[in-house]
């Protein structure tokens, strides 16, 4: 006689009804009937006269789940079936709400926020695309339908959720969302200590991955299942000075790259063993030592920018941050060229969909001349960012528009820029590009009109002075040229304007002698904009002097 499932476990293994089942699961007794009916849920029925009860037993549901799992890895379609050219699963964290009454709070909740993009990202990038934070701030505190996030984004899930922070308490309440039908697969509330955040974040990445059929394995399960274990606690105002530093880190101003920086600082006295403290405080300094903010002198921001880096990756070697940061140093400071390019290699190898990496990575293959390189990582990051982050795509075209100009082709970089300014017509970069290659056109009234100051104050963006000096200089105006020139004297007393500016600007009024004098203290300084000399249309002149030569020697470049 064959026995009855009921008699072949024990009580203890048994679920009866679907509460408890969905309980079990952790999902909604909508989504398990749902299970039942289209995918084979193992749940039993026993029938009472006319009523009638539900059943399973947990080993069963268990061995299903991995069965599902591995049915779907092997490559049959999901529940949803959407997926993106290159068959990734597409995701939407959106912004988590601040259910705190102070707005000064957002920190915190946006915080989290980009915290699990980062975790879910670490996933399976291969099979996993994960919209990027610039572009999921966008739907904060938006009222849009599913509907219309799933047409202007793409994705086939959506994760949602709130935020409460009471001193060291955070309570989580977050929910993943199919698009394709707006079932909830899961939903779970976290009340914990903000020292185990970590831990909930991992765990609810992994919630996640079962929930859309990614297997994590690995080094990456490995380091999961250790922040669940909570091996990796936080000290809580470490935790909260770096949700501030990286909040300010995304202003982009010159003011909240300074905060970002104290506020990094901060964290790391209080845990200095955070490794992601260490990259972010490692970008900041990077950042702050490169156009466009040009603020602080090479030689006083880069070292620091390494040293924080190659602390973070002595504590983690898997970040992808700290990689770039460490390749941003070597690039443009020490002009380690194999050095930087294994870094971003590191970088993008570590989190191929990481667009900041291929984007550095192709400003070095352009500086080196290895023209055909740099466009196919250009394109590379296009494709990462039309799927994960559209809000980042003109910041990418107008690193395509100033490969075109490098190449001297100048008519496909003033469309290049058009295109893009349909979309950002403030966009500076933008500006830049079609201004100098209106110059070289010998449109010499538009470029200007492109350079002259729009929404900034003379001498806040050097770089842009700079350009609009050399448009002056190729329109015959040389002594509008040389007032930029006698302009970058006064403001070196109040700020730092690296040498590369003056340099470039001598030689546009002709005097070789002092440009080459400037271009070589630049190289002392290790003053940005150096990795361009052996590209940049402006200065073939240059190139037949033994002094210029000399120089290109040194940076690595000839």
């Amino acid at each position: 006689m064959t026995k009855t499932p009921e008699l072949t476990a024990n009580s203890a293994d048994r679920l009866d009804s679907w509460k408890e089942i969905a309980s079990y699961l952790r999902r909604d007794v909508r989504t398990v009937q749902r299970w039942e009916k289209k995918e084979g849920l193992p749940v039993h029925r026993h029938q009472h006269d006319k009523l009638g009860s539900v059943y399973a037993f947990r080993h069963h549901l268990e061995s299903w789940f991995v069965t599902r799992q591995q049915t779907t890895e092997a490559g049959r379609p999901g529940e949803l079936g959407g997926r993106t050219d290159d068959g990734k699963v597409k995701l939407a964290v959106l912004p988590l709400s601040n259910l705190n009454a102070d707005p000064e709070q957002d920190y915190f909740s946006d915080g989290l926020t980009e915290e699990m993009i980062t975790q879910l990202t670490r996933l399976q990038p291969e099979r996993l695309a994960v919209i990027a934070l610039s572009t999921a701030m966008n739907y904060k505190a938006s009222n849009k339908p599913l509907e219309q996030i799933q047409t202007e984004l793409g994705v086939d899930y959506i994760l949602q959720g709130r935020v409460r922070k009471a001193g060291e308490r955070v309570r989580i309440t977050i929910q993943l969302v199919a698009l394709k039908d707006q079932t909830q697969l899961w939903a779970e509330t976290y009340e914990r200590d903000v020292r185990d955040i970590l831990a909930v974040q991992a765990e609810i990445a992994q919630a996640i991955a079962q929930e859309i059929h990614v297997v994590v394995i690995g080094t990456e399960q490995s380091r999961l299942s250790g922040l669940k274990s909570g091996s990796a606690r936080v000290n809580p105002a470490a935790y909260e000075s770096y949700l501030k530093a990286r909040y300010h880190l995304h202003g982009s101003t010159a003011a909240t790259m300074h905060k970002s920086i104290e506020y990094f600082e901060s964290a790391i006295r209080d845990e200095p063993r955070y490794a992601p403290a260490h990259a972010g405080l490692a970008s900041a300094f990077g950042l702050l030592a490169i156009a466009p903010f040009d603020l602080l002198p090479p030689r006083e921001a880069m070292p620091r920018a390494e040293a924080a880096a190659r602390k973070s990756l002595e504590l983690d070697d898997t970040l992808p941050e700290a990689h770039t940061a460490l390749a941003l140093v070597q690039h443009h400071y020490y002009w380690d060229w194999n050095a930087a390019e294994a870094s971003y290699r590191r970088a993008i190898e570590l989190n191929p969909d990481y667009a900041t990496a291929h984007l550095w990575y192709s400003w070095q293959l352009l500086a080196l001349g290895r023209q055909s390189e740099a466009f196919d990582e250009i394109e590379q990051t296009l494709d990462i960012v039309q799927q994960t982050d559209p809000h980042r795509l003109v910041g990418v075209q107008a690193t395509r528009a100033l490969a075109y100009y490098f190449n001297r082709e100048y008519e496909r970089a003033v469309q290049e820029c058009r295109n893009a300014l349909e979309l950002n017509p403030d966009f500076f970069m933008l500006h830049f590009v079609l201004g100098r290659s209106y110059a070289r056109l010998g449109k010499h009234t538009e470029a200007i009109a492109e350079l002259k100051p729009k929404s900034t104050a003379p001498g806040e963006v050097p770089l842009m002075d700079a350009a609009l000096g050399l448009a002056y200089a190729v329109e015959g105006k040389k002594a509008q040229t040389e007032k930029i020139i006698s302009a970058f004297h006064a403001y070196v007393k109040k700020r730092y304007v690296p040498a590369t500016y003056f340099g470039i600007l001598f030689a546009a009024v002709g005097d070789i002698d002092q440009s080459l004098t400037w271009l070589e203290k630049a190289c002392e300084e290790r003053a940005d904009g150096l990795t361009w000399l052996n590209v940049d249309p402006m200065l073939d002149a240059l190139k037949p002097n033994p002094r210029f030569q000399a120089l290109i020697k040194k940076i690595g470049l000839g």
